[in-house]
């Protein structure tokens, strides 16, 4: 009953005015496309501007669909014919609002966002003093010895534009490991506590191929890891149990929907990922379609090259392509460029390949 829930959650959260260009001509009412099927489970929503995208890129002005318990589409047309077609179908009336097919995001992280559910959300702080606030927040809700984590901090929305410091944390938080991802993925900001944490010394002035560790001018980490860098630390950070990762899953997913989104193309994969997809699936909890990149950066491509494509027998889960990382990103002045960054001189970005 669940998948009924978000099914049919989705289309009323589709039923939003759209302007969309390019449509031809309204479609000429017709009866269901399909044979009725048995009325128990069956949704008919009406009153509808329903866009069909099919070759002739036409609508239905003041149509209905029927839907079934699983989300299939039985029906599709006029107002009364799908109500006589089912006459025992709950009906919802939309007012005259519109609806359009599920929607896709081509390029996503779906386990990040799994992930920020679990974790202190810094998107949109505006200041590195926000940033330590939201954190505080997050805190009163750790047990003893849990890292405080969180992603979204992005300095340059902040009025002085550069990057933090391990002492900005480690005066608010002197005995708690933190590890701050940035917004885009390609940096992270760490506390004292959890630079200890690292199996190797980070003092010096040694880099790893395609990553980058600030430091400052006696030798010291600064706390900021640039791209490979990160997993110096990124290593010592206590992975999420598979039972917390599942049911922030379950929060990701239902929150797509309610934007309807109904499948994504999730960049990078790890095997792990991929087998909690699986069990996830298999159990009837996951509402939409993953089209799955396999990590090239992990033991997923190897998986992938030795097994060939993988299709779950559920058409709900499918790896056949590869992300591979080619340099970092702007904001975390990781991207490869021609010329030095403006604002710091010195640095073209890094290469990973």
């Amino acid at each position: 009953m669940k998948n009924c829930y978000w099914n049919r959650a989705l289309l009323v959260a589709l039923a939003t005015a759209f302007l969309l260009p390019a449509c031809k001509e309204t479609a000429e009412p017709t009866g269901p496309v399909l044979e009725a099927v048995p009325q128990e489970g069956i949704t008919v929503i009406r009153n509808a501007r329903i866009y069909t995208f099919d070759a002739g890129s036409s609508w239905l002005d003041n149509g209905a669909m029927a839907f079934s318990v699983d989300g299939s589409i039985v029906g599709l047309g006029d107002a009364e014919a799908m109500l006589q077609a089912f006459p025992g179908a709950e009906v919802i009336d939309l007012g005259g609002k519109t609806v359009i097919p599920g929607l896709i995001d081509a390029h996503a992280h779906l386990a990040g966002l799994a992930q920020s559910f679990t974790r202190a959300n810094l998107v949109g702080a505006k200041s590195k003093a926000e940033v330590l606030e939201r954190l505080r927040e997050f805190e009163s809700g750790l047990s003893d010895g849990d890292w405080l984590l969180g992603r979204g901090w992005d300095q340059n929305d902040w009025p002085e534009q550069a990057f933090p410091n391990r002492q900005d944390l480690d005066a608010v938080f002197p005995d708690r490991a933190v590890w701050l991802r940035r917004i885009d993925g390609h940096a992270g900001w760490a506390n004292s506590r959890a630079l200890a944490e690292a199996d190797r010394d980070l003092s010096g002035d040694w880099q790893e191929q395609g990553g980058f560790i600030h430091r400052d001018p006696q030798g010291q980490p600064t706390g900021i890891f640039i791209d490979k860098a990160m997993n110096t630390i990124e290593m010592a950070v206590p992975p999420d149990s598979p039972e917390l990762m599942a049911r922030a899953l379950d929060l990701a997913t239902r929150a797509m929907v309610s934007q309807g989104l109904t499948g994504v193309h999730e960049a990078g994969t790890s095997l792990e990922l991929l087998q909690l997809y699986r069990d996830k699936i298999a159990a009837g909890t996951v509402p939409i379609r993953i089209y799955a990149m396999a990590d090239g950066m992990n033991a997923a491509l190897d998986w992938l090259c030795e097994n060939g494509p993988f299709d779950d027998p559920s058409g709900r889960l499918l790896m056949r392509s590869v992300k591979l990382y080619a340099d970092g990103a702007l904001g975390s002045r990781g991207a490869a460029l021609l010329d030095d960054y403006s604002d710091d001189p010195g640095n073209q970005g890094l290469m990973f390949m």
